[in-house]
């Protein structure tokens, strides 16, 4: 059988790891796999936070503004020019058409698809012209477990199945079965034309029994840098902030990690395979497992000599959540060069609310400690949280203004209501328990719920949000210290 991958996930910084584990589970099974990433003919990935210009202040403030107004015929302009500004350009999908016609005359047996929703429109081109082939098709992707947004996708011409959930261990059996035009309904997770969209599949255990992601046929030629993408666990040990959409996408589902020594074999085998000693952590929070986390510092120097790494952790309520300042030490010397976590918001009634599970006293501990150990601190906030007023806001902004010689950069996000996610079916079920929202449809392409909220407009909110901007402007204008700018835009 031969199968042909098409990445439309696309990292411009690194492969994308799920399509290199379904790339390694494939071959591992006999199977012929090509891969198309649209890298390879000069499609960009989303950008990632980077360093600010000088007039991204005035930038941020006008978009903040035509988000948050009032104004009828403001919101339809944003909404236009969002739809104008899709994440693929008219030419860029030509060329992944023209780059997909030439792996067809290859004659794969099946096609897969690893996409977002916001990439709607390439998939529906690439399902024509796959029908055109007469090649079956199977999408799949992290966000197609809303039953919603699996049924509109299963009515674009072209798509044989849409699968939620992960698929390693099932996929070699399914796409021979689907080449053969065999029954799928059988299978969990698997949604078929004409049919309700499935549960998705169960979350996957037994992490340690799959193969190390296979990374050679992307473009490592194009990347500013060889960095390899490693996940030692799927989900997060904490999974109960209101707001995440990642604990509730098809690898996300509860917390499930691979052990010590199988991390650090791919470690080795990923780095002797593309000659580099650069990493990034995908893990929702890599401290999730702590016992894991500190394995790493500890035997990291010597499986992986002069290796620099950056991760995402969880600032949490543990007693011990692995990021005392000794381990920080240790996790620097141990290669780690810049290091996410999330503060959202300095509102303790607000970090209540979302059920975050930190503090601001903890967490201005750690990006200090974290900061003087030598290592790059990046923080992702939240703008505009349901029953926020202007006071949270402030307090926000005076924790950032405290501590910003410790920051070197932050994510500041505006709220966004995702179906499956606690707020969601909050908003429905107590919607008085999320002050102010205002529920509209769901967005297909962005897979959020539209929402409005008065709050936003008032006058001292906005003034407040205007504050907070500038403070956020002020950390990401300044530059990367110099140990992590290979890591510049990554996370």
């Amino acid at each position: 059988m031969r199968a042909l991958v098409i990445d439309l996930n696309n990292f411009s910084r690194y492969p994308t790891l799920p399509v290199g584990l379904i790339v390694a589970v494939l071959r591992q099974h006999g199977i012929d796999v090509d891969v198309l990433s649209p890298l390879a003919r000069g499609v960009q990935g989303y950008p990632r936070l980077s360093r600010a210009k000088a007039y991204g202040l005035l930038a941020d403030r006008l978009s903040y503004w035509s988000a948050i107004t009032r104004s009828d015929w403001v919101r339809r302009l944003r909404y236009q020019a969002a739809q104008a500004m899709q994440p693929v350009a008219p030419q860029q999908r030509d060329a992944v058409l023209s780059y997909a016609r030439e792996k067809l005359s290859r004659h794969p047996d099946v096609v897969l698809i690893s996409a977002y929703t916001m990439h709607e429109d390439t998939c529906v081109a690439l399902a024509r012209l796959c029908r055109d082939h007469r090649v079956p098709v199977l999408v799949g992707g992290n966000y197609f477990v809303a039953g919603e947004i699996v049924e509109r996708w299963l009515r674009f011409d072209g798509v044989s199945a849409v699968f939620g959930g992960e698929p390693e261990t099932v996929l070699p059996n399914l796409l021979a079965d689907l080449v053969a035009g065999r029954d799928l309904r059988g299978y969990a997770g698997v949604s078929v034309p004409g049919s309700r969209a499935s549960p998705p599949a169960p979350p996957l255990a037994g992490l340690d029994q799959l193969p190390s992601p296979d990374y050679r046929d992307f473009p490592w030629d194009r990347y500013p840098n060889r960095i390899v993408p490693i996940m030692t666990g799927r989900g997060c040990e904490w999974g109960k902030c209101r707001f995440c959409g990642d604990v509730i996408t098809s690898a996300g589902r509860t917390y499930r990690t691979r052990s010590l020594q199988n991390v650090l074999d791919e470690v080795r085998t990923q780095r002797e395979r593309h000659a580099t000693s650069l990493f990034v952590f995908l893990d929702l929070k890599l401290n999730s497992n702590v016992a894991l986390w500190r394995g790493l510092i500890e035997r990291l120097p010597e499986e992986a000599p002069g290796a620099a790494w950056t991760a995402s952790v969880h600032v949490d309520s543990r007693n011990d959540n692995g990021l005392l300042r000794a381990d920080l030490i240790s996790a620097r010397r141990a290669g780690l060069v810049r290091i996410t976590t999330g503060l959202e918001t300095a509102s303790r009634p607000l970090l209540k609310q979302m059920a975050k599970g930190t503090n601001p006293d903890r967490m201005a501990a750690f990006v200090r400690d974290a900061s003087e150990a030598g290592i790059s601190v990046r923080m992702t906030a939240i703008l505009g949280y349901p029953g926020e007023v202007a006071d949270d806001v402030d307090a926000t902004n005076r924790f950032l203004g405290e501590n910003q010689q410790w920051i070197e950069r932050l994510m500041l996000n505006r709220f966004t209501l995702m179906p499956g996610t606690d707020a969601d079916r909050r908003s429905l079920a107590s919607p008085g328990t999320l002050p102010g929202l205002r529920r509209g449809a769901l967005d297909p392409l962005r897979a959020v719920i539209d929402h409005t909220n008065p709050t936003w407009a008032s006058r001292d909110h906005r003034r407040a949000a205007y504050r907070l901007l500038e403070t956020v402007h002020r950390i990401n204008r300044k530059p990367l210290s110099a140990q992590a700018q290979e890591f510049e835009g990554v996370m």
